[in-house]
């Protein structure tokens, strides 16, 4: 020992009072879990498990009611194929509860009012409102859809077909420009003219205004037969088939058909 030191090494006394060193080795400490990252872990999982079950709450109330939004469409509009639907947004559970979906967008196919035909309509709808009743039971009833932008393709093939089906004997096919080209034969006081002729599309109350910016035909007419002529080329056909637009605003005339562009304020779907 040195003095008034403690001893360098651990050991024991012999029987001789000598000492014996001896190196004791000592088992090496087993680390302690740590409290603090036990709760860390079950915290990071007990978040990540809410947030799944939330989402899939989330999809499961969005695919039912695109579910029941489809099946209202298709009623109100009799098509054969099931519409397409979409509600857009996040957090959609918050939408459904309060019972009005701020974005939907719709594609439908084949839309028959009567003689009319519609290809497609696709439309963009602000502040559809089902109540959240309606969305868990499933239940298809009347849905307010406070406005409207919408998009419909009507094919000239259709259009010529109610041309037919309501007794106009003129056609309607592709033109340069943003004009139409109808042709037909008509009877003028007692006398068969072919002709064709120029028109321009306008939206007119709900309907298609068809209107002749020029006249040609195989022979001379007198200014009357003339007159005649043109009011015989020209066409008003109603579009009851748009289920979203009440207002026609815009008609645009395409190579195969015509692109109709529509909106509208309180409209109301019913099954």
């Amino acid at each position: 020992m040195t003095g008034g030191g403690e001893p360098a090494h651990d050991g024991w006394v012999d029987s001789d009072g000598g000492a014996t060193a001896r190196q004791v080795t000592r088992p090496a400490a087993r680390p302690r879990p740590r409290p603090a990252r036990r709760t860390v872990a079950l915290g990071v999982s007990v978040v990540l498990g809410t947030l799944l079950l939330l989402w899939g709450s989330d999809r499961l109330a969005r695919w039912a009611a695109e579910s029941l939004l489809a099946r209202d469409i298709q009623q109100a509009t009799g098509v054969s194929v099931r519409p397409s639907v979409q509600v857009n947004g996040p957090f959609f559970l918050l939408q459904a509860v309060q019972g009005r979906y701020d974005d939907v967008e719709v594609a439908v196919r084949e839309v028959t009012s009567g003689p009319m035909s519609v290809d497609r309509v696709e439309a963009r709808l602000s502040g559809v409102h089902v109540s959240f009743h309606d969305l868990l039971v499933q239940d298809p009833a009347a849905v307010w859809i406070e406005r409207s932008i919408g998009e419909a393709f009507l094919g000239y093939d259709d259009l010529n077909r109610y041309l037919e089906v309501t007794g106009r004997p003129v056609t309607i096919g592709a033109a340069p420009g943003e004009e139409v080209r109808l042709t037909g034969t008509v009877d003028l006081l007692g006398q068969s003219v072919s002709a064709s002729a120029l028109a321009q599309l306008s939206p007119e109350m709900g309907a298609l205004s068809i209107a002749p910016t020029a006249l040609d035909t195989e022979i001379d007419l007198a200014e009357a037969s003339r007159l005649l002529l043109g009011q015989r080329f020209s066409l008003r056909v109603p579009l009851d088939p748009l289920p979203f637009g009440q207002e026609l605003t815009a008609i645009e005339g395409a190579e195969e058909g015509l692109v109709l562009r529509t909106r509208g304020t309180d409209v109301v779907i019913r099954p």
